[in-house]
């Protein structure tokens, strides 16, 4: 992040990356010294790479500038996906998973039909002239597709979550910098107050996804149970950035247990994940919470 010493244009070019998004859609690091700034960046789409330069172009002709940018090939895009031939143990074998994509599945394949009753009960049934192996295994397609669908949301919107969360704690330490002064200050507030907002969205979306993975609970839990996190709204300077990085903290913790949902590392549980709250409780306290922060920011001026 900027320090003291940065020049004020170079500190609002940081900003810039940040508040046109660029954050969440480039792996990038920047590096500050004295009169000018490198930047290194990987990119999926040169679209994202010409915003970026852009931003740094009106920079060249008064700080020293570079910008050094790798474009992912297509092999490394798709490994970041899962792939219908490919879908983990993990998500295959959750019958609640399986359950829950048959509730409102109401398929018309060419010569089979999946019909759903007002009970959540699915059932194939084959269309004259079609064979049951045949409509059995366009059944199973479907299902492997949205299984994979799901999977891949649940992992952008964990690696959505963990990014926000991760340059939270850089801009708030911006915003209460008095050396950048009162513009650059208020702008890295406004930054921090939409990415608070995107992450409680993503937290939100993530709940959502990942509750059709788990059964109900019989109870909901009480108190707030989110690792590393505290209840008192911040009133201070200090308890904003204490609580920006309690916040970061919890997320990365909780963006880690998230992926290893995904892709166990054995199969069996951790001694560690016994002994922390459900993974949907600890989204339940960190979404409460992130609501909280987001409350507390809106108050500062």
């Amino acid at each position: 992040m900027p320090n003291r010493d940065t020049p004020p244009r170079l500190v609002g070019a940081w900003l810039d990356f940040h508040r046109e998004e660029l954050c969440r859609k480039l792996d990038a690091v920047f590096a500050f010294d004295g009169n000018g700034m490198e930047i290194w960046c990987r990119s999926e789409d040169n679209r994202d790479c010409r915003k970026l330069q852009k931003i740094t172009e009106s920079l060249r002709n008064s700080h020293d500038v570079e910008l050094y940018l790798t474009q992912l090939s297509k092999n490394n895009r798709e490994n970041n996906n899962i792939t219908w031939t490919a879908i983990p143990p993990s998500i295959a074998e959750n019958r609640v998973l399986s359950s829950s994509m048959r509730s409102f599945v109401l398929v018309n394949p060419p010569r089979a039909i999946i019909v759903t009753d007002s009970e959540g009960n699915s059932e194939i049934r084959v269309l004259p002239g079609s064979s049951s192996a045949e409509n059995a295994a366009y059944s199973t397609r479907i299902m492997q597709s949205r299984l994979v669908a799901w999977a891949n949301s649940v992992l952008r919107n964990n690696r959505t979550m963990r990014q926000y969360a991760l340059d939270i704690p850089e801009l708030i330490r911006t915003a209460f910098e008095p050396a950048f002064g009162a513009v650059l200050c208020k702008r890295a507030r406004d930054v921090c107050r939409k990415h608070v907002k995107d992450l409680a969205k993503s937290i939100r979306d993530l709940n959502k996804r990942l509750s059709r993975a788990f059964p109900k609970p019989s109870a909901k839990p009480v108190g707030n149970i989110a690792e590393n996190i505290k209840n008192e709204p911040p009133k201070t300077s200090s308890a904003v950035v204490d609580r920006a990085d309690r916040i970061s903290e919890g997320v990365m913790v909780l963006s880690g247990r998230i992926y290893r949902f995904i892709y166990p590392t054995d199969h069996t549980v951790d001694l560690d994940e016994l002994k922390r709250p459900g993974l949907l409780a600890s989204l339940d306290a960190l979404e409460t919470e992130t609501g909280d922060f987001e409350r507390a920011l809106a108050k500062l001026t």
